[in-house]
């Protein structure tokens, strides 16, 4: 209906901008070109000056070109085609009964006159009747202007309650739209949303309902079988963390059992271990060189075992105590631990010319710890560098820190015969050897020791390559927590 009336409105404008105007203009024109003619004739009539006929000529011209565009402006069937005729016919009987003649006795002379006054009044009679009809075919352009102005309004109201009809439609249709849009779709959206809220705050068992068109219903439905599943797995990871827990408490019982029989075990044996050294020695210094050879072997056997008992003991009951109480912990500078345990093993350092390089000056803060526990750590493995050395070589020990993680990390290596990359994990293990004893004393509890108090105080322990191409041992501790205000 609307390209309907687009288009009668276009045809209604079109007929009054291309034909009903410019006809009325073209009218206009042609009317005054025969003016410029009747006057041209009329000044040579009264005057017989030649000039005169040439306004007559050059509205002859204008007429012409004038009554051609007419005729492409008013068709055959036009209710002005009839009135452009009579203007032609009014024009002819002027021309063929005044003009013409006029024009043709342009011979006679101007003191001859114009014809007398009966041939101008009676030119003029057929001229006034030429102005009549002109004037009667503008009224009839006038009135189809009228008219098709008329069309124009008419179709542009018509275009207006259209566009108006349609915008009511339209915004009905918007309305109706956004509240089937409001209940079939967003009203379900919401529930499944709020639905879904309730189960993400944690009640895994409040159901989903699927409600609204079929995809929301497929959508809810998707999410009721994601809730179910993520209740299962949440039932078994509770199952699991319930076994976790149990096994984790049983755990700690036992290793706690387990320190308490090293260390009552431990503590036990030092007493008849005693016993049994004090015994052996005063056999071997009594009956020395009394007995046979082998006799004397077998004692000196009893007493280095009963010795390395003893050492063992000993290690394992420092292993046990371990980890039992954060107690003694405090703040403590680095460079006084090193300088403690240094000096713990003077005797071992002049007797190998040992040196000592510290490259602690990045980082100066102090460390939170045990200070037994700490310098014991030290002089293992400062121990361990001196013990562990090459039999051409002083032993060399550098001992550097640096900030790392919100941790210190301390590196303590050497130029000693070093420790193989598959052994790296090994060596922190337990009573784990990767020599005999005749070559290199000790319990094998060392390093395991060092990775006990390392970890009792929150840090780790390893091997790094060493620049020496010695043993690197490196391992990390905590910076003093200095108090906020606050």
């Amino acid at each position: 209906m609307l390209v309907a009336v687009l288009r009668q409105a276009d045809r209604a404008l079109s007929y009054q901008v291309g034909r009903t105007f410019p006809a009325r203009i073209a009218a206009s024109q042609l009317l005054t070109s025969l003016v410029d003619q009747e006057t041209g004739l009329r000044g040579y009539a009264l005057t017989g000056d030649k000039r005169f006929l040439e306004p007559y000529r050059q509205g002859l011209i204008s007429e012409g070109t004038i009554r051609k565009q007419l005729d492409g402006l008013v068709h055959s069937g036009d209710p002005a085609r009839l009135a452009l005729l009579t203007v032609d016919a009014a024009i002819t009987a002027w021309r063929d009964q005044y003009a013409s003649l006029n024009v043709a006795n342009e011979t006679r002379s101007s003191e001859s006159g114009a014809g007398g006054s009966q041939t101008l009044d009676f030119g003029k009679a057929l001229f006034d009747r030429v102005r009549q009809k002109g004037l009667a075919l503008d009224t009839q352009l006038v009135r189809q202007s009228t008219d098709a102005q008329k069309d124009a309004d008419r179709d542009r109201h018509l275009l207006v309650l259209v566009l108006s009809v349609m915008a009511v439609v339209l915004l009905t249709a918007v309305f109706g739209l956004q509240n089937a849009l409001r209940t079939a779709v967003l009203r379900p959206m919401n529930r499944l949303a709020a639905q879904v809220a309730v189960v993400s705050r944690g009640d895994h068992g409040a159901t989903i309902l699927p409600e609204g068109p079929p995809d929301i219903r497929d959508m809810a439905a998707g999410v009721e079988s994601m809730r179910l599943q993520l209740v299962g797995v949440l039932a078994e990871v509770e199952v699991q963390r319930r076994n976790l827990e149990r096994r984790a408490s049983e755990l700690a019982r036992s290793n706690g059992d387990l320190e308490q029989f090293a260390y009552v075990a431990s503590h036990d044996l030092q007493e008849p271990l005693r016993k049994v050294a004090s015994f052996c020695q005063l056999l071997e210094r009594r009956y020395a060189g009394q007995l046979d050879e082998r006799a004397d072997q077998y004692i000196a056997f009893a007493v280095d075992g009963a010795k390395r008992m003893q050492l063992l003991i000993n290690d394992l009951l420092t292993f046990s105590r371990v980890g039992r109480t954060t107690e003694r912990f405090v703040s403590l500078d680095l460079k006084t631990l090193i300088a403690k345990a240094w000096n713990s093993m003077d005797d071992r350092v002049h007797q190998s010319s040992a040196t000592l390089e510290l490259d602690l000056d990045t980082c100066n803060k102090p460390v939170q710890g045990d200070p037994a526990l700490l310098q014991m750590l030290l002089t293992n493995l400062i121990g361990n560098a001196l013990k562990y050395r090459r039999p051409d070589v002083s032993p060399a020990v550098r001992i550097a820190a640096n900030s790392e993680n919100q941790m210190l990390r301390v590196s303590v290596s050497d130029n000693g015969i070093g420790i193989p990359d598959e052994y790296a994990e090994k060596v922190f293990v337990i009573f784990q050897r990767l020599h005999p004893r005749d070559e290199y004393e000790g319990t094998g509890i060392g390093l395991a020791l060092a990775r006990k108090v390392v970890e009792f105080h929150g840090g780790t322990i390893g091997l790094l390559p060493s620049p020496d191409g010695g043993t690197c041992v490196s391992f990390t501790l905590p910076f003093e927590e200095i108090p906020t205000n606050g």
